[in-house]
């Protein structure tokens, strides 16, 4: 008799700007595994947390209810106190199995095994081994012929043999739509200019955007960057345009947002795909790198629907790019922003702060960056290093981190906040803080003092903004109230 399998996404601590999510990223790790499962005759259900914004208390109540024999959860280094609650409630109370995914297991298998009440955690891919792992779980002498994967036999960490990457990822299976509320996954956002392209933009707001990943990994090795994967493996177009036909036919989208690590990176690729993606009549936004892209490559994608790119210009100084091992340099990254101007294509910078070797000459270079180039900027984020970079590993080596455990706790609601993790810079947390604040404010000005039309446009469109997104809010937050 197959068990049932409940797979469970927990809820991502960090809130919106308006103080509740309204849009998710299809969970497609699991998607895959459920079709794999189905399949094969197992049961399978799925509880996506966060899809729903529900905390860990909420979590464990529904979990009461619920029949399953094996719980099987996903997640991230910063969902690591979710997993350690919630697996501890599972094993204690309802008795049930517990096996973990995603780039917690995959970064911090060996903590999360003696830390948290899990039985095994799949390293990397699981739609390889998830089959065999399911079936030995209960029988560790076989169990540990299973590639991929770490589990805990006779109280010793085993981890074992490695397992090799899915190449060719047209061979994974249709995710399983079917399981999910996908309205709950249709409203995304796409890359844009909101402040010099106010009125273009506004006709791609409150759209129907499905989050589509076509690769996996990135050919590039970033310090800062905790890759799922190393190197990179991409989808053929030919696989990418079914996906999309089907979403258009089945959900009537109206744009997609590709949030693969790495999307634009090739003129031919990027030919074929506008080619093939023309009749279906879709926006898109997608990554590139200020390296790989071009005026050439931007007006073939702008023709063929894109909306704006991402970039990870990171920084404007020579010498923090260099300490990021990000391989691009200044000139490349004003190159690309002038030709995106006279392109007219939007441009998300993502920029990062008090990476180290910060200091009072590299702010300015960067607020001299943004002049020259004359781009309003974004919010930065804060350096925090993360499982799975180079730039953690090397916190763990030098004692920087001393105590994994309390410091992926700290991670749950701190990270992607401005909150201060590990301060590599000469100042105080709070100078840091104060200093980032200071540049972002800077590099607006100087943006805004040029144009007086640029910066009303701006103020309105950041009020509609507001309005709508406090409305959103209270409906969402009404809405449960109405129904119980």
């Amino acid at each position: 008799m197959k068990k049932k399998i409940l797979f469970l996404q927990p809820l991502h601590e960090k809130l919106s700007y308006y103080g509740i999510r309204r849009r998710f990223i299809f969970p497609y790790g699991l998607a895959y595994l459920s079709t794999i499962l189905l399949d094969n005759d197992y049961e399978v259900e799925i509880f996506d947390a966060h899809a729903e914004q529900l905390s860990k208390e909420k979590v464990m109540e529904k979990l009461k209810g619920k029949e399953f024999d094996i719980l099987g959860i996903s997640a991230f280094s910063t969902q690591y106190n979710a997993v350690k609650i919630i697996s501890k409630f599972v094993k204690e109370e309802l008795g049930k199995k517990v096996i973990i995914g995603g780039p917690l297991g995959t970064y911090n298998h060996s903590l999360t095994l003696e830390r948290c009440c899990v039985d095994a955690v799949v390293l990397g891919e699981a739609e390889k081994n998830i089959l065999d792992l399911l079936r030995y779980l209960d029988n560790p002498e076989k169990l540990i012929k299973v590639r991929g994967i770490a589990f805990k036999k006779d109280g010793k960490i085993v981890k074992t043999e490695e397992q090799e990457y899915i190449q060719n990822l047209d061979l994974l299976p249709k995710p399983a739509y079917h399981m999910f509320d996908m309205k709950r996954y249709l409203a995304g956002e796409l890359f844009e200019t909101r402040y010099v392209q106010l009125n273009k933009q506004k006709k791609y707001l409150n759209k129907k955007i499905m989050t589509v990943f076509t690769s996996r990994g990135c050919p590039y090795s970033c310090r800062f960057c905790s890759r799922n994967y190393r190197g990179a493996r991409f989808m053929s177009i030919n696989r990418v345009i079914n996906e999309l036909k089907y979403f258009k036919e089945k959900y009537n989208i109206d744009g997609v947002h590709f949030s693969d690590e790495l999307f634009i990176f090739s003129q031919e690729r990027m030919e074929e795909f506008v080619n093939k993606l023309r009749p279906l009549n879709l926006f898109w936004s997608a990554q590139a790198r200020v390296n790989l892209i071009n005026e050439k490559i931007m007006k073939i994608i702008k023709d063929g629907g894109c909306t704006g790119i991402g970039l990870g210009i990171e920084s404007g100084s020579q010498k923090i790019l260099n300490n990021m091992a990000k391989m691009i340099t200044v000139s490349q990254i004003e190159k690309v922003m002038k030709a995106a101007k006279k392109v007219n294509l939007g441009v998300k910078v993502q920029l990062i702060f008090g990476y180290p070797g910060e200091d009072e000459q590299t702010i300015q270079e960067t607020i001299g960056m943004f002049k020259r180039i004359d781009h309003p900027g974004k919010r930065f984020n804060l350096i925090t290093p993360i499982p799975g970079s180079p730039l953690y590993d090397e916190c763990i080596e030098k004692g920087i981190i001393t105590d994994e455990d309390k410091y992926l706790i700290g991670l749950e609601k701190s990270f992607g906040k401005d909150k201060v993790q590990i301060n590599f810079t000469q100042w105080s947390d709070d100078e840091l803080t104060k200093k980032m604040k200071e540049t972002e404010k800077i590099i607006k000005e100087n943006y805004f003092s040029r144009n007086l039309g640029r910066f009303m446009r701006w103020k309105l469109f950041k009020l509609q903004r507001l309005i709508k997104g406090k409305f959103n809010g209270l409906k969402l937050r009404i809405k449960p109230l109405l129904s119980s």
